[in-house]
């Protein structure tokens, strides 16, 4: 509640009778809940018990003398006019907090898995399985990761206007520290420095998609924000593509391998690193690498080789390492995948303003909280929520643990 009363409040003073950090606070914990349009945030609002209301600080009826929450008129209205800038830099700065403390926790006691056959149901119910033996025994880098990628918000598009293109920059473990939405006439390359800006990203690993594999950004990440960079070379860069694939790749020996089965899938993965050439034209690159991948399901197998330039040394990243950095960018799919198909992101009806990006940050903000508290499957931990609202307000931090 403290974070998002820095949020400023768009609407006029005289009018107001719910503050802002409880119409968003609450539409946030609608969310968390399983909500996935205005309507449905509007209808847990109006089911919610007086001490839930009194958690967000909601208004007292002077005539009943019970606790009032907003309508869906309200809560869709003040979403439409929102600062969205300001919303996800306080969400932002609130969910690194999180996840800095959650992990100083880890640190002091430990992750062990209950003995308790009751608090191993109970974790299952709330979405916290065992994770998958292919991603049990995965490689840890060293330096922590920042993965950076766009999604386009389908559902919300009308006839005059485009849908909302989001710019968002995450954790290997997939929690959301920034996102910026990108302007009509512009594209991801120039909102890459303005999203990664307010960060401290000092010692970390950027990882983005080949869009953004551009010298200026190199120069910044590691001139100006002391970070390393692993970019993907695809056509975009053809007189650098061109550089990299005519390398003597079959000289250099495979120094990496990773394997993984899942669900009928079998994915292998191979990397050559090699240091980087003195006349390659692009800053700041010490080593290059190829990766290739085959993917077999149902018998039928395909392959894919990609190029990879790093600022990482061989001292400070070896070739284990770099395949983990190129394996975990992908975990901002997941992100994705998760606002589509768990949320119906693409299907959502909402259009009007900014509500179509504000709705956007609270699915971010919910995916993050409960990847903090080690949630593996979100659509049952959403289910787990909407059964007791107490789990939400814990969630929150407004409620005792």
């Amino acid at each position: 509640m403290a974070a998002l009363s820095r949020v400023p409040d768009p609407r006029d003073a005289r009018g107001v009778r719910h503050r802002l950090p409880t119409v968003v606070g609450l539409a946030l914990a609608a969310v968390l809940a399983g909500s996935v349009s205005a309507y449905a945030v509007g209808q847990w609002i109006a089911g919610c018990s007086q001490k839930t209301l009194k958690a967000f600080g909601a208004r007292v009826d002077p005539a009943t003398g019970r606790y009032v929450g907003p309508d869906e008129k309200t809560v869709r209205g003040l979403c439409a006019r929102l600062d969205g800038d300001a919303l996800d830099a306080a969400m932002g700065r609130w969910l690194q907090r999180r996840a800095d403390a959650a992990a100083r926790a880890k640190a002091r006691v430990g992750v062990r898995p209950s003995r308790d056959r009751k608090a191993r149901r109970r974790a299952k119910a709330a979405g916290q399985r065992r994770r998958r033996a292919s991603a049990r025994d995965r490689h840890r880098p060293r330096l922590p990761q920042v993965a950076v990628d766009g999604k386009t918000s389908r559902g919300a598009r009308t006839r005059d206007r485009a849908a909302p293109h989001l710019l968002a920059a995450l954790t290997c473990a997939g929690v959301v520290l920034a996102q910026c939405q990108i302007p009509g006439r512009s594209n991801e390359i120039a909102a890459f420095t303005g999203l990664l800006t307010p960060l401290n990203l000092a010692d970390h690993v950027v990882t983005a998609d080949a869009m953004q594999t551009q010298r200026k950004h190199a120069r910044w990440l590691r001139e100006v924000k002391e970070a390393h960079f692993v970019f993907p070379v695809l056509d975009n860069q053809p007189t650098l593509f061109d550089r990299l694939n005519a390398l003597d790749w079959a000289g250099v020996p495979v120094t990496g391998r990773s394997v993984d089965d899942d669900r009928g899938r079998h994915e292998a993965r191979t990397v050559q690193v090699m240091p980087a050439p003195p006349d390659l034209n692009f800053p700041h690159v010490a080593q290059v690498l190829l990766i290739e991948r085959a993917v077999t399901v149902k018998g039928r197998t395909s392959y894919q080789a990609m190029l990879y330039v790093t600022s990482l040394t061989a001292g400070q990243a070896d070739a284990a390492d770099l395949l983990a950095y190129v394996r975990q960018h992908w975990g901002i799919e997941v992100l994705h995948w998760v606002r589509d198909v768990t949320f119906r992101e693409d299907a959502s009806r909402i259009r009007t303003g900014n509500a179509p990006r504000v709705m956007a940050t609270l699915r971010n903000v919910s995916v993050s909280l409960l990847r903090i508290h080690d949630t593996t499957n979100i659509a049952a931990a959403l289910r787990y929520n909407a059964r007791n609202n107490s789990r939400i307000l814990k969630l929150l931090q407004l409620q005792p643990a």
